[in-house]
């Protein structure tokens, strides 16, 4: 398994892509997908990350992740690179492993388990499991949660099989503790996006993810090739700039995240619709004030 394309991919920007749905949200329209697809592809982007949280990964049926992958690299072909979230239990990230390899995707991200009971030991022994079956392509940890510490990712590093690590759990100390401890062989991404990645940055990150990508990729962009010429008051001003939204998709205690993407994509002309539950649907001063926190970036 040569990892080099992938950690070079994941040294830029990800682009997690959102779902759109049909209308009654009971089946994903892989034709308006289609659409947002070629839309990312005619903007320069390198990397996309379907059926993430941006993109409603665990509202998403096993046949319809299927779905949503295949559309993705019909359209993307070698053109760019994808890197798809797995989970849910053991046997079925084992199964849209072999699934992914089976059509040509380049990684998968490793959703972080949401298990009610669960220990840094079992955290460790998922993660092994999961690792272990990756023959074809790269593996990306998701840190979005408090056990996978450390000492788990230490472990689970080791494999050589890791391209990366999105980092988005705690606070900038911890992730620049980690780097400390780990080192750079592995490639580290700024897991909350635009507004912390001038931050992370300076602390050892040399890729971050993005949801608002989805609709201002050039925006995202921006902020990567600022951070690579230490252009300080260029990733600053993009900083301020998004500030408004990113405060606007952390209403609700961050329910409005991915609400709040779909809203602005749906303005542009994109698809975004609604979220399936238990995501909820925006009231219309909140997808208002979304739309008018846009407006200033020359969309």
């Amino acid at each position: 398994m040569d990892l080099t394309r992938l950690q070079q991919a994941l040294q830029g920007v990800a682009i997690t892509t959102a779902t759109p749905f049909s209308k009654d949200l009971r089946s994903v329209d892989l034709d308006a997908l289609t659409g947002n697809m070629k839309y990312l592809l005619r903007a320069d982007g390198k990397l996309l990350v379907p059926c993430g949280n941006t993109g409603e990964f665990y509202a998403l049926m096993f046949d319809e992740w299927k779905q949503v992958l295949r559309t993705t690299l019909d359209v993307v072909a070698d053109k760019m690179i994808v890197t798809v979230g797995i989970g849910h239990s053991i046997g079925t990230a084992l199964e849209m492993i072999r699934y992914a390899e089976t059509e040509g995707a380049d990684g998968v991200m490793v959703m972080y388990p949401r298990h009610v009971f669960s220990s840094e030991e079992g955290v460790l022994n998922y993660y092994r499991r999961i690792i272990d079956a990756a023959k074809e392509v790269g593996v990306v940890l998701y840190k979005k949660g408090p056990l996978l510490t450390d000492e788990v990712l230490s472990k689970l590093l080791e494999s050589g099989k890791v391209a990366g690590v999105k980092y988005a759990y705690g606070r900038i100390v911890n992730f620049a503790r980690t780097v400390y401890t780990l080192g750079e062989d592995v490639i580290w991404s700024c897991g909350v996006a635009e507004r912390f990645a001038p931050f992370y940055w300076l602390a050892g990150a040399r890729g971050l993810t993005t949801g608002l990508g989805n609709f201002a990729p050039k925006v995202s962009l921006g902020m990567f090739d600022a951070l690579v010429r230490s252009d300080w008051t260029e990733a600053m001003r993009i900083h301020k700039m998004i500030t408004p939204l990113e405060d606007l998709r952390e209403g609700r205690g961050s329910a409005n995240n991915v609400p709040v993407v779909k809203a602005v994509m749906d303005s542009l002309g994109l698809a975004g619709g609604n979220c399936r539950p238990p995501i909820h649907k925006l009231t219309e001063a909140e997808r208002q004030a979304a739309i008018d926190a846009v407006s200033g970036w020359g969309l």
